[in-house]
């Protein structure tokens, strides 16, 4: 299969949500004897770094471009009424080459990593030759971006709710011209899936294709078991990780040093909670004046994090899809306590492979539980790596995208050319 990539960021190095989705869907199709090229917009000088290093560890093609003036690519969004994660994320130079490309080899699919770069196949040249050429058309949405728009929109002040809100609302009809127009559309969990409208011609070609652990970078340590202390009720370690200046994670980390970290610190006065990622805002680096806080920023190797703390925290209270973190964790054998919107999308049960928290109380009486109670905290930290080692596996999933990307997977029901409004009202 000819395949060429629309990636919103260069998918390496595999360090983020969407980056390590995308890079393990490459590696495997690669792998796979499939002739792969990536188009992605450059933001930055690191992002052409990156992608002569994926070009040189993949073998592949990688056309890129820069994306110049961040400013003015959202004034045009403003000036004609486009999402601006559309026009964020688009350049007039990589267009031509996709444009160049498609006419050059007749590729056999194009895929896109969300419903920002739908734009880049919606331009009326690129769009004639892709109809003419019958080429297959998949979107990779991962999970509902104007959904996330609209939670912003309801946790920030305005002038930011009002661009939120409108940002919402673009991306809805956009996303809806894509379940429409598009021959497959990928979600990384049902429960994303289940935001549409139950409409037999569009659930027909919406397909489930989750997230995976890579157990050669994850994996626990040689003792399987948290140090004495934490049974001591000394130290028990807690961690957090993710890129630092995202807001979901900002909101989740600040809510937990605020509200939980309080009692935690009161009740075991060594414990250490870490907040391990790359770029920390403003606010999430004022936490390390705080009794117990570490904040430490980018770090080259993230394993032994994992491998030394006692517990991870997902106090999420903004979130779409799956979050790798947790995954991650579970992989490492370390015991995860979730809010509802940190668990969402992984097939787990309460207190056997993972713990749901909410309130500020469930937090302290999950720690104390899990401390006190050796056989308990062993279950869970088992019981999760159990689950990530049946059901969380690229292999499986990976395989899944492939039937998806030729066509294997579709039903006389994903023809149809039925225009509906299928998302919720945003």
């Amino acid at each position: 299969m000819n395949l060429l990539l629309v990636a919103h960021r260069v998918p390496y190095p595999a360090d983020k949500g969407e980056k390590i989705r995308t890079f393990n869907h490459l590696s495997f199709l690669v792998d796979q004897g499939h002739n792969v090229t990536v188009f992605t917009p450059l933001e930055n000088n690191d992002d052409l770094k990156f992608a002569t290093q994926l070009s040189a560890k993949l073998n592949i093609r990688v056309e890129h471009s820069s994306l110049g003036s961040r400013h003015f690519r959202i004034l045009r969004g403003l000036a004609t009424n486009q999402a601006l994660s559309a026009t964020n994320f688009h350049s007039q130079k990589l267009q031509r080459k996709l444009k160049a490309l498609i006419k050059a080899d007749k590729p056999d699919a194009v895929m896109c990593t969300s419903s920002a770069m739908a734009k880049y196949v919606f331009h009326s040249p690129t769009a004639a030759l892709i109809k003419e050429q019958n080429i297959r058309l998949v979107m990779d949405f991962m999970d509902l971006d104007s959904l996330k728009w609209k939670q912003y929109a309801a946790r920030k002040p305005w002038p930011l709710s009002l661009i939120y809100k409108r940002e919402a609302q673009l991306l809805s009809s956009l996303e809806s011209k894509v379940l429409n127009t598009f021959h497959a559309s990928l979600f990384v969990s049902k429960e994303e899936k289940e935001m549409l409208h139950d409409i037999p011609e569009l659930s027909a070609k919406v397909h489930v294709v989750s997230n995976g652990v890579d157990r050669s970078a994850y994996y626990p340590s040689d003792q399987n078991t948290p140090d004495d202390d934490l049974f001591g009720g000394a130290s028990p370690v807690v961690l957090f990780t993710g890129v630092m200046d995202y807001f979901p994670n900002e909101d989740a980390v600040i809510w937990f040093a605020d509200t939980v970290w309080p009692s935690v610190i009161q009740k075991y006065p060594q414990a250490k909670f870490v907040i391990a990622g790359m770029r920390p805002s403003r606010k999430v680096s004022e936490l390390e004046n705080r009794n117990g806080i570490e904040v430490t920023g980018y770090l080259d190797e993230i394993l032994p994090y994992y491998q030394q703390a006692d517990f991870l925290v997902a106090p999420f209270r903004v979130a779409r899809g799956i979050q790798n973190k947790v995954l991650q964790a579970m992989a490492c054998a370390l015991p995860v306590l979730a809010s509802p919107e940190g668990a969402t999308g992984i097939n787990c049960v309460h207190n056997e492979q993972l713990v749901f928290v909410n309130t500020p109380e469930d937090y302290i009486d999950a720690i104390e539980t899990l401390t006190e109670d050796q056989a308990s905290y062993q279950r869970i930290s088992q019981g999760g790596l159990q689950l990530v080692t049946t059901q969380y596996t690229w292999d499986s999933e990976n395989a899944r995208l492939e039937h998806i990307l030729e066509g294997k997977l579709d039903n006389h029901l994903a023809t149809s050319t039925s225009s509906v409004e299928t998302l919720p009202q945003t």
